[in-house]
């Protein structure tokens, strides 16, 4: 539907399609591109090159574990002990034994099947021991005893410094090395930690951990609420402090105003009082002196009892 004349006027003038460049954006872009294309021309220096790659100049796999018969030369040297008909001590460096690479053909290449504990395909390596890399990750895994044990100084070093990434990686690696035989620098660690050690080890460490991390807390607790306690009792004290003399000393002797010849009430209580100032008389006579220079009545250092 059309607009109005006037909605047209009130919305002012209407802007070319395509901006401020209209249709000459593409071209433009087009053409600095190919400027582009035909003035740079490179960085004149020559590129670092090898006419050998560099996997050739490590060890040969096939040389470094190649096998020479004892008593032969160097030149001598086949694939493996398999290769020959030889004593079963010598195939495989007596660690091991001769399996075929494919069942289904007769005559196909034989391998040695190395022990638990020995690796290379001569079997002359010994395995590191998964047990022995379980425990140092379990006690000594925080400070990186079980990656310096199975060759890895660097990260070593990095987990020592994190102090076993603050606790997560020391769990990690005690769970990695005793689920099943992890990597050495060469070749895996050997199969000898039975499942079930792995689990009751690790439930009952993990279990004391837990126990003396919460006896701690409890321990921390307690000595802070004993604190509050003495604290409020200082506070309490402050407040009272004659109502909590009295309760902690005991009731003391306290003198009263001193006596004139016996006639002034006794003013004094506490241990070895006879007669505390508190308790009333119930209306009966006191003993007093007599006037100076007159006898008493009775016999006694006060004579007659008589009512004051």
């Amino acid at each position: 539907v059309p607009r109005p004349a006037a909605s047209r006027s009130a919305a002012g003038p209407t802007q070319p399609r395509g901006g401020r460049w209209g249709g000459a954006g593409p071209l433009l872009v087009a053409v600095v591109a190919i400027f582009c294309t035909f003035s740079l021309q490179g960085c004149a220096f020559d590129v670092p090159h090898h006419m050998e790659g560099n996997w050739r100049k490590k060890i040969d796999y096939l040389i470094e574990y190649e096998f020479i018969e004892p008593g032969k030369p160097a030149s001598t040297a086949i694939l493996n002990s398999c290769s020959e008909d030889l004593p079963a001590t010598v195939q495989c460096s007596g660690h091991g034994y001769c399996k075929a690479w494919s069942t289904s053909v007769p005559s196909s290449v034989s391998f040695c099947e190395c022990d638990r504990d020995w690796a290379d395909p001569e079997c002359r390596t010994r395995r590191k021991s998964q047990i022995s890399a379980f425990l140092w990750s379990l006690f000594g895994g925080i400070f990186g005893a079980d990656l310096f044990y199975l060759g890895y100084p660097g990260w070593a070093l990095l987990k020592l410094g994190t102090l076993g990434g603050c606790g997560l990686w020391w769990v990690l690696d005690v769970v990695r090395t005793g689920s099943g035989p992890v990597y050495a620098w060469n070749f895996r660690v050997a199969n000898d930690l039975p499942h079930w050690v792995y689990v009751l080890s690790t439930v009952t460490v993990f279990s004391l951990v837990g126990f003396v991390v919460a006896l701690e807390s409890y321990l921390t607790y307690r000595k802070k609420k004993r604190e509050d306690i003495m604290k409020l009792q200082e506070s309490e004290e402050t407040r009272h402090l004659g109502k909590m003399d009295d309760m902690l000393e005991g009731p003391r002797y306290r003198m009263g105003l001193q006596s004139r010849n016996f006639m002034d009430q006794r003013d004094f209580s506490g241990y070895g009082a006879t007669l505390p100032s508190a308790i009333p008389n119930a209306g009966a006579p006191y003993a007093v002196p007599p006037p100076p220079g007159q006898a008493g009545r009775f016999a006694g250092p006060y004579g007659p009892a008589r009512s004051l």
